[in-house]
């Protein structure tokens, strides 16, 4: 095939690479609108799931990174004065500028034509003339964006602002710097890349931000790679302690906010998105780079098994998005969690360290504990104590109070709907169902959403509480729960709105009422 790619990042380059290694026949051309020695940012970083993947499709690159990659296997979280170690996590990095060397190095050697200080002709004269054209041209894609209705891109700026830096102080591991300032949290996202050098990323609030006056140079006409050395020069002093005499030091570094970028479609006849260009997340899970380069793994190996370029990028779309929406919210709850550090900050270390490490939900309690025991050892035992326990039990099983309720534990039951009142009247059904699972251990059973109106149910079938009977159904199902077990029991009330006057779930869930004259009127738009 004839194959024309926009972009020589990492994802444009490994693509051309993997893609002449399968087929030698291919003619591959990457356009790169920067000379090959530009590329800004310092390091990127590689999970052990990633590296088994290049290892896989290509062992002799795959022991080419290796050799230039700094490795770690410990997180330090600095919080209140002291370092709090947490170990078993296993990354790698390098620096951008080897990493791009060496992909341009391997695409030489495999016979790839590269164009650099080169803008690519326009998309449409690349089409016709070529029979695959993959767009790699980043977060700020030019071709997404002349093809917009096609790809229906949606990006959601974000409020926190953050700079990328870099210093010669190299880091044993990944840093997390959590730093009180006067005008409020500012954090450091820290890792080594090389013997040389590590990634200082400075982030915070866009409040802290304006009040440490952080605003004042963000809208000056800065060119592209030229920094904002003014404030380069503030953070240097700001964080000469976390520096520890080592300098900062800026590549095009200026202000950004970090913007999610979300494609509705990836790919139109013969042309493509791959990387930043399709989706990005956030930079506090370290897989930008990492997808880039899976993307390439996955279009690489979807056109070489597969007849035909629409059924190969239908497979790479389809094999990808899956793993990249993933991917996606679990960096959408670690940055909204950056984004509100400021309810986390008055936490006990212990605990402060729990969440940050489990905020993106990736890293679970049971995960943890596989990683590092004793950390989860003091998290239990910490937790115990604030409890008032003398004994360590699984948090689970701690008692919990809401306001003046106390449960016995934390395990709630929320019963899914059952389509079995009578006239919203629960009955026997409810009284066992709702019954067993307060006798079955659980400190809070809620009821399935009960209707405020007749006009709220969704089915003939739903619970309500509008009448005087509803309530004294409720009220013996109550009663029963207090009686026969230590539980608590609440009520979730509820309306249908636009989804009611529904037949119930085994005659036809959504389908309107058989008979006209049985609906009800709808309180929707």
């Amino acid at each position: 095939m004839k194959i024309a790619i926009i972009g020589g990042g990492p994802g444009g380059l490994y693509l051309a690479a993997l893609l002449k290694q399968l087929d030698r026949a291919h003619e591959i051309t990457v356009w790169e609108r920067n000379a090959p020695d530009d590329t800004f940012g310092f390091g990127v970083v590689f999970s052990d799931e990633t590296l088994g993947g290049i290892e896989n499709a290509d062992t002799g690159f795959a022991e080419t990174l290796a050799r230039h990659f700094a490795r770690w296997t410990d997180i330090d979280i600095h919080y209140r004065g002291e370092r709090h170690t947490v170990g078993g996590q296993g990354f790698a990095a390098l620096g951008r500028k080897d990493l791009l060397h060496l992909l341009q190095d391997r695409c030489r050697e495999l016979g790839v034509r590269l164009l650099f200080s080169t803008l690519a002709p326009g998309v449409e004269e690349l089409r016709a003339s070529h029979d695959l054209v993959v767009a790699a041209d980043g977060v700020n894609s030019a071709t997404r964006a002349a093809h917009a209705d096609v790809f229906r891109p949606s990006l959601d700026p974000r409020s926190n602002k953050y700079m990328w830096l870099g210093t010669d102080r190299v880091f044993e591991a990944f840093q997390f710097f959590i730093k009180q300032t006067p005008w409020g949290t500012m954090q450091v996202h820290g890792y080594p890349y090389s013997a040389h050098g590590s990634t200082f990323i400075v982030e915070m609030h866009e409040d802290v931000w304006r009040a440490a006056g952080f605003d004042e140079t963000a809208d000056l006409p800065l060119a592209p790679g030229v920094s904002d050395e003014k404030a380069v020069a503030r953070l240097r002093e700001l964080f000469a302690e976390e520096l520890d005499g080592h300098e900062l030091y800026a590549n095009n570094s200026k202000w950004l906010s970090f913007t999610t970028v979300r494609n509705e479609h990836w790919h139109d006849g013969n042309l493509v998105l791959l990387g930043d260009a399709a989706h990005t997340a956030h930079f506090s899970i370290g897989s930008g780079t990492k997808l880039a380069m899976e993307d390439a793994l996955a279009l690489a190996a979807c056109l070489h098994e597969n007849d035909g370029i629409e059924a190969a990028l239908d497979a790479y779309e389809s094999e990808r998005r899956q793993v990249v929406e993933s991917t996606q919210r679990a960096a959408q709850a670690s940055l909204e969690w950056f984004e509100n550090i400021g309810m986390y900050v008055g936490q006990p270390a212990t605990q402060f360290c729990f969440n940050l490490l489990t905020r993106s939900r990736r890293i679970t309690y049971a995960n943890l504990r596989t990683r590092d025991p004793e950390f989860a050892d003091r998290v239990d035992a910490e937790f115990a104590a604030s409890q008032g326990l003398e004994t360590v039990v699984p948090a689970m099983f701690q008692p919990f109070r809401i306001g003046a309720l106390e449960l016995k534990n934390r395990v709630i039951v929320s019963p899914m709907d059952m389509y079995s009142a009578l006239d919203g009247v629960p009955g026997d059904f409810h009284l066992v169902h709702l019954g067993s699972k307060a006798m079955g251990g659980a400190g809070l059973v809620m009821t399935e959403m009960v209707c405020v109106s007749a006009e709220g149910r969704i089915t003939p079938g739903c619970g309500g509480l509008w009448t005087d009977g509803q309530r004294d159904a409720w009220a013996r199902i109550v009663e029963f729960v207090h009686a026969q077990s230590t539980a608590r029991i609440g009520l979730q009330l509820g309306h249908s709105g636009r989804k009611g006057s529904t037949r119930l779930m085994w005659e036809g869930m959504d389908d309107p009422l058989t008979d006209p004259a049985e609906n009800w009127p709808l309180v929707a738009p």
